[in-house]
């Protein structure tokens, strides 16, 4: 079951790493958070490629009541079509300020999953409605063209 109150805390745990230690330790906050904690996650895609990728995020979505979200698997990439990010909607409705790096932290987690688990990631928009692909790499580790 999603608790939509976490997202207080991990924005509340990103500004305080920020403006802390800087955007560089929240940068490898977010890389450490992708290889040790969803370690699980990297190998399951890893082993079972685009279709598991497909799969995780289907069911992470479904967990999510406030999202809106569409996956879409290809052949070479899974594309998340994210019209409501839960995250960024659960503090709007609670009037909270989100900070301005706030969707980094898909980059840099994301970033690190799809590159251990042999893909390449890509995000496009941000602060509430956003484009993600995960895409297979070929043998040369660029994506097919």
């Amino acid at each position: 079951m999603s608790a939509p109150d976490f997202y207080f805390a991990s924005q509340a745990i990103f500004r305080h790493i920020h403006d802390s230690y800087g955007k560089e330790a929240l940068v490898d906050y977010w890389r450490a958070l992708a290889r040790e904690y969803y370690r699980k996650r990297i190998e399951a895609w890893r082993r079972g490629g685009l279709a598991a990728v497909a799969s995780d995020w289907r069911s992470y979505f479904a967990n999510e009541p406030l999202a809106d979200v569409q996956v879409i698997e290809g052949s070479d990439e899974v594309a998340l079509e994210i019209r409501v990010c839960p995250a960024i909607r659960h503090l709007r409705e609670q009037e909270r300020t989100i900070v301005p790096y706030f969707c980094e932290h898909c980059d840099h987690t994301c970033g690190v999953m799809a590159d251990a688990a042999r893909l390449s990631f890509h995000r496009e928009g941000g602060m509430g409605t956003c484009r993600q692909v995960f895409a297979r790499l070929d043998r040369t580790g660029q994506e097919p063209m």
